[in-house]
């Protein structure tokens, strides 16, 4: 059975932990509200870091999805400009993985739980990444697109089991 007020408060832990994460690395993000949905299907992400999580009552995972100009910027603000963009380079790719795991972090502070377990990030890169969602009726999907504010897209994607 669904328990729909926690699985309400990790999706805003999460979303407000990027908006943070993101505001404290020099990167200015805004949730696009009026798109938030369960479709994971945007057709222009080239790198994703997942990261999967367990609580007593919740386990799933979380997506950072990024198009490659959004990559750009956030490797290049993320770094000071000292790692050259490049979805074929581990070192640049690390940083969305650092990014979705400050992420996870901070929303599960703002969750408020000691009682949590998260894997290390898992990177991919290529053309059309997208997650599918489960068919699996205790299965919950979310879509958060945020927009940077250069124009450039983030979505963060939260699959939750509860």
């Amino acid at each position: 059975m669904t328990d729909t007020a926690a699985v309400a408060k990790i999706v805003n832990s999460f979303g407000k932990a990027l908006i943070d994460v993101c505001k404290s690395m020099g990167i200015e993000v805004s949730l696009d509200k009026s798109n938030i949905s369960s479709d994971s299907r945007f057709p222009n992400n080239r790198a994703a870091a997942l990261i999967g999580f367990v609580t007593p009552t919740i386990k799933g995972t979380i997506g950072l999805l990024v198009e490659e100009p959004s990559f750009n910027e956030i490797v290049t603000v993320m770094s000071g400009g000292s790692i050259v963009p490049s979805l074929s380079d581990s070192l640049a790719l690390s940083v969305i993985g650092e990014l979705a795991n400050m992420t996870s972090g901070q929303a599960f502070i703002k969750y408020n739980t000691n009682e949590i377990s998260i894997t290390p990030p898992q990177l991919l890169t290529g053309e059309l990444i997208m997650a599918v969602p489960s068919a699996e009726d205790a299965v919950r999907s979310f879509t958060l697109p945020f927009t940077m504010r250069s124009g450039n897209k983030i979505y963060l994607v939260l699959t939750i089991n509860a």
